[in-house]
């Protein structure tokens, strides 16, 4: 699980930029959040084995409203993908509704072996484009894009809601930067800070 701050980065065609959580599930792997960008890395009309029970909340959709460095509150949506007890099949849930899901027959193995939670972006051959609200995070949620009450459950369904075993990751330090914070002032727990103006 996640809540994650709506940025609108400023990409060029054929760049993209996004904040996900990408859970790998031995060779397939789910991802969701969401990709500023016309040329995404994301297919949102194929259906690669996702089943949906919401028509209301089609798959690439336009979120409104976006964080403006600065404003508060801090526009977020919180963001879920568990395995079901009864019948191992992984669901989504955005925003406290459950919309679709994949079949557990979709994959190979039935538990997940790692998780990752931050910002990407692709930039084809042109300067990279900016990532979450195109700064540098500067520890401050109002300022920063952000991805916080990180939480995960484990295959006795016990949940961790401090997700401590982690380890920051930037391939790119010039353009990007990532800031964990473990032990926040505010009441988020788990926090990440993320984004940068790229450009390199």
């Amino acid at each position: 699980m996640m809540i994650i701050s709506l940025n609108d980065p400023k990409v060029k065609l054929p760049q993209y930029s996004s904040a996900r959580i990408h859970l790998q599930i031995g060779d397939d792997f789910i991802q969701t959040g969401w990709v500023a960008g016309n040329n995404q890395c994301y297919n949102s009309m194929c259906q690669a084995g996702i089943i949906s029970v919401r028509s209301d909340l089609p798959l690439g959709s336009v979120l409104e409203p976006v964080c403006v460095r600065g404003s508060s509150p801090s526009i977020s949506v919180t963001i879920r993908l568990f395995k079901d007890k009864a019948n191992g099949n992984w669901w989504l849930d955005y925003g406290q509704n459950i919309i679709r899901f994949w079949p557990a027959s979709r994959f190979k193995q039935s538990y997940a072996t790692n998780v990752e939670w931050g910002g990407e972006v692709y930039s084809a051959n042109m300067p990279s484009p900016q990532m979450g609200n195109g700064y540098f995070p500067s520890k401050k949620p109002l300022d920063d894009a952000i991805i916080f009450n990180i939480t995960t459950i484990d295959e006795k369904y016990k949940i961790d809601e401090w997700v401590n075993n982690t380890e920051t990751f930037s391939d790119n330090s010039r353009g990007y930067k990532v800031i964990e914070d473990l032990h926040s002032e505010f009441p988020v727990g788990h926090i990440i800070y993320f984004g940068g103006p790229g450009n390199i």
